[in-house]
């Protein structure tokens, strides 16, 4: 295969379309104010404090409709080099070997998830940054997590795997630089609002599961239907990991006040200790302790 204009946008989309497109609408969100600018200036001419708090872009589904640009435009690309979407994994030999690799891809996905926490455990923050972004999606409803995380499965895996991969793979023969390529585009591709250089140090876990898994079966709808259920797992127990609102009963222990300047004096505890710093512990234990594999 030659590499042609048309294969060069297409790698181009699938490679950093995403990260692209977060730029882009996160440019356009800070313009029309959605990222706490300022309101309008005061009669004084100073400026006033921001609107109030902002939802994270992960929360909004708008932000997930929007990632189907991505592999609209990656099927607008196949259609131009004159390729049918098996070129880009759309395979299935038949529904019984569709569900064996299913099967056996979510058995690994978790599998691996739970032989490695412990390791995790004592890498980084110890799990706690991917708690925290786990937590943000606790304000969706079912259905809107199931949309996420089916979105995620679908315009992730045609990106980074039925295109990049199989287009790498197609240009150079080189099996481990293609997969490698794609590897590391998918891990850095998470790296924004939601996710930390922590969290994202554990996302590399799956992701490189899921491009050992697609080599392996070469089936894009297989590998959209792991991820997407892998993810499910994670957000339909988001609600473990979430921080107490505001209207959850304060705590008996003691509060800490936070002025613009920083933490303001620490009330101490009945016994007359002071309370831990405020952070984690917010997230449920038993949560976190299932994260780190305890």
């Amino acid at each position: 295969m030659e590499l042609t204009p048309a294969t060069a946008i297409g790698l181009a989309v699938a490679l950093v379309g995403f990260e692209a497109l977060d730029r882009v609408r996160y440019t356009f969100a800070a313009r029309r104010g959605r990222h706490a600018e300022p309101d309008d200036a005061a009669p004084d001419g100073s400026r006033s404090e921001p609107r109030g708090p902002v939802p994270p872009l992960a929360t909004d589904l708008r932000e997930h409709v929007w990632k189907w640009s991505v592999p609209a435009l990656l099927v607008v690309v196949v259609a131009v080099e004159g390729n049918s979407l098996a070129s880009i994994g759309w395979r299935i030999d038949s529904v019984e070997r569709l569900v064996f690799q299913v099967g056996v891809g979510l058995a690994a996905m978790i599998g691996s998830n739970i032989l490695f926490a412990p390791l995790w455990a004592r890498v980084g923050d110890g799990g706690e940054s991917l708690a925290a972004g786990l937590g943000s999606f606790a304000s969706l409803s079912v259905p809107e997590r199931l949309f996420v995380a089916f979105t995620a499965g679908a315009t992730e895996e045609t990106a980074f795997h039925g295109y990049a991969l199989e287009r790498l793979l197609a240009l150079t023969g080189n099996l481990p630089l293609s997969g490698g390529v794609a590897f590391v585009a998918f891990t850095l591709g998470h790296t924004g609002e939601t996710w930390d250089r922590d969290a994202v140090a554990r996302i590399a876990q799956p992701a490189l599961m899921t491009t050992l898994l697609y080599l392996w079966f070469r089936s894009l709808p297989a590998l959209i239907a792991i991820h997407a259920l892998n993810d499910a797992v994670g957000l339909l127990l988001a609600d473990r990991f979430a921080a107490p609102t505001d209207d959850a009963p304060p705590s008996e222990s003691a509060t800490v006040e936070t002025t613009a300047d920083g933490p303001a004096a620490v009330e101490p505890t009945a016994d007359g200790s002071e309370p831990a710093p405020s952070g984690s512990e917010d997230t449920d234990p038993d949560a976190l302790g299932w994260l780190r594999g305890e």
